[in-house]
């Protein structure tokens, strides 16, 4: 059984054992803890356990300061494996104990503070010598100073721009134009504002301000706010780059000092300590939030919980030695209880689990559809993929990245998927005859080559060439995938004991559509008239089945017959005759994807053979086109495969029998998705 039969305990135990029994637990691994303040009314004698967690969230706080620090001057490298998808630090007991004891926190944190206070006040100075720089870009090669701009007593002078469309517009004769005096101030060539705009002067008398103005304004004029400094703009220029480059020194010097707090004695560290004293907190603060679910009295402290049913002797004998006064309760979950879900499955099945944890975890009370979905998965996968060089390629990543990725269980179970994926992928090219596309040819690899040896001796079906047939072996896979989802709801019904629920929306379906696919073949192709009348009987019958009970929750026995006639459409009840054939068509994508990889492929085999044959360089253009290309087709095809065989999963084979949603077991302890600790002998 995938789902894992659990245990709801309850321990009373003194109340000042609180704290070693919340580690105890802790350290053991096994228990969920749960909120028990709902158990109890608020008067009622047992209060919740308060606990602070000002000090350590201070730790966590200033670990993350550390951190986040510097990451700006010296990011983490990540290896090819943790781009692919986070990886958990994994630690040890005696790790960690070195690290608190030998790691001064509070001084690096101090350091840290005095550094991080320099960079900031620099980069707000670079930022504002920037700002100035860009805003003094346009009169960058003006020679003059601008004391005569601010001391004239009667006129104003403004600089802008002026589109050249509009230069025309500027009269002289104009009545307001004729009291404005301008001049043409050509920016440097370089500028890109000399393309379609000019910079230009405009002198005019304060009284005309509001006049003249207006006048700017119809000429769609764009004045440069001139800085207030009475200096040349040149000089002035010189001094804030000279700033701006002290001011980045001085950054560059912070960064040196930073190294300390990242690299340490050795590569990478403080950092992976601070990483550790960061695990080690969190999990301490996961004590303290665990021991304010429970409750205590005067006497007695009161922890609730879940535990799996394989370790719930291995727990009571360790809690029982260590708090022999502790009195330890278990009991099935009641069937209105929020149960969580762990699953356990054989290391075969294991990396399906993953695409299942995508989805949604199963309801306690229902069943795993991991093992149900192995081989669907991996036959669409394979199909769409279909090529024996890619599979082989992916094969061997997928290998390697298992070798690399053990212990980390996430990560390894998807490196499994790609390896067991490959295989398949392996398969169904042979069977297909697809080698790196027709690569195999003699044009490419010359005649008899290894690869059209075996390309001839494996192949059963090439898709290119029999198209119809490729199609309607397609469909069948998918007719077979609905009726295996069909089966798995009436499994499911079994399970809860609902009989009618097993006949009505599983029995009756199948005698339904398997009557519709044998009339339909009555449709398109000639068959015996008894497959026809046998699927007419089975049609009816089922027919019937569906119309009397797919409304069985309708009290109006009017009502009833009505929904029962239009769940045969699939607008409600379990499935649909409609659902079904769009289901079916949805199965094309393995015809479509499979002869996409191929086709690809041959573009660029195709593409290579003519670079071939360019003097000199043509087999090295050659044998780049190949790879490049195959790369290429290879990362791409991949992606669809995976996408479109989850599509098929989640979509036309999930929607006929599974509802996930449940929470995960997550038993108090130190692993988590960011930290592991490896147990002994690991």
């Amino acid at each position: 059984m995938a789902i894992e039969a659990l245990k709801k305990l309850t321990i009373i135990s003194p109340k000042d054992s609180n704290r070693r029994l919340i580690k105890a637990i802790n350290r053991l691994g096994m228990m969920e803890v749960i909120d028990t303040k709902d158990l109890f009314d608020e008067n009622a004698a047992f209060k919740n356990y308060e606990a602070s967690m000002e000090d350590v969230d201070e730790f966590l706080l200033k670990i993350d300061f550390i951190l986040n620090f510097t990451n700006i001057f010296y990011p983490e490298q990540e290896s090819f494996i943790k781009s692919l998808t986070p990886l958990p630090l994994v630690t040890t007991q005696k790790e960690i104990d070195a690290v608190l004891n030998e790691y001064d926190l509070e001084e690096r944190y101090r350091y840290a503070c005095e550094l991080d206070e320099v960079y900031r006040r620099s980069e707000r100075v670079i930022g504002e010598i920037e700002n100035e720089l860009k805003e003094l870009e346009p009169i960058s090669d003006l020679s003059f100073d601008l004391t005569g701009f601010f001391t004239l007593a009667h006129v104003n002078l403004v600089l802008g721009y002026v589109p050249r469309k509009n230069l025309p517009l500027i009269d002289p004769d104009h009545r307001t134009w004729a009291r404005v005096a301008w001049e043409e101030a050509p920016a440097p060539s370089s500028s890109t504002a000399t393309q379609e705009r000019t910079r230009m002067f405009f002198a005019f008398l304060k009284d005309d301000a509001e006049e003249v103005r207006k006048a700017l304004a119809s000429v769609e004029f764009d004045e440069i706010q001139l800085p207030k400094h009475r200096e040349k703009f040149s000089d002035h220029i010189t001094g804030l780059k000279e700033d701006l480059g002290r001011y980045r020194d001085q950054v560059a010097e912070i960064a040196e000092k930073v190294r300390p707090l990242v690299v340490g004695r050795k590569s990478g560290e403080d950092r992976r300590a601070l990483l550790i004293l960061k695990a080690y907190w969190t999990n301490v603060r996961n004590e303290h939030v665990a021991s304010m679910k429970g409750v205590h009295g005067k006497w007695v402290h009161i922890l609730k919980g879940y535990i799996r049913a394989r370790d719930a002797e291995i727990f009571t004998a360790a809690i029982s030695k260590e708090f022999p006064e502790s009195v330890i309760t278990m009991e099935d979950p009641a069937p209105d209880d929020d149960v969580p879900v762990s699953i356990s499955l054989p290391h075969l099945f294991k990396p399906i689990q993953l695409l299942t944890e995508m989805f949604g975890l199963p309801y306690y009370r229902s069943f795993d559809p991991t093992p149900f979905m192995q081989l669907n998965f991996y036959v669409f996968f394979g199909i769409c993929f279909s090529d024996v060089g890619y599979g082989l390629m992916l094969a061997a990543m997928g290998a390697y990245l298992n070798t690399k990725t053990r212990i980390y269980k996430g990560v390894n179970n998807l490196s499994r998927i790609l390896l067991y994926g490959g295989i398949s992928t392996v398969i169904f090219g042979a069977l297909m005859g697809s080698w790196f596309g027709d690569l195999y040819k003699p044009e490419y690899l010359g005649q008899g080559n290894i690869l059209s040896v075996l390309q001839q001796r494996f192949i059963v079906i090439d898709p290119m060439e029999k198209t119809v047939i490729s199609l309607m072996a397609a469909l069948g896979i998918g007719v077979l995938n609905q009726f295996f989802g069909i089966m798995l709801r009436m499994y499911g019904a079994i399970r809860r004991r609902d009989m009618l629920g097993a006949f009505s929306d599983g029995i009756c379906w199948i005698a339904t559509l398997t009557g519709l696919l044998m009339i339909a073949g009555k449709i398109f192709g000639d068959i015996p008239p008894g497959i026809f009348n046998t699927g007419l009987w089975l049609f009816t019958a089922g027919a019937i089945g569906l119309i009397l009970t797919q409304g069985r929750n309708i009290k109006n026995p009017f009502g009833k017959i009505i929904a029962g006639f239009v769940s045969l459409y699939g607008i409600i009840g379990s499935y649909g005759i409609t659902a079904f054939i769009g289901d079916i068509l949805s199965y094309c994508r393995l015809l479509a994807l499979g002869l996409t990889t191929s086709i690809v492929a041959m573009a660029f085999n195709l593409l290579a053979g003519m670079l071939r044959d360019i003097p000199y360089i043509g087999m090295f253009l050659f044998v780049v086109m190949l790879v490049g290309g195959h790369a290429f087709n290879f990362l791409i095809s991949a992606l669809g495969a995976f996408v479109h065989s989850m599509r098929l999963l989640f979509v036309e084979f999930f929607g006929r029998f599974y509802e996930g949603g449940a929470r995960p077991f997550q038993p108090l302890g130190f692993d988590s998705p960011m930290f592991v600790m490896k147990k002994t002998g690991e």
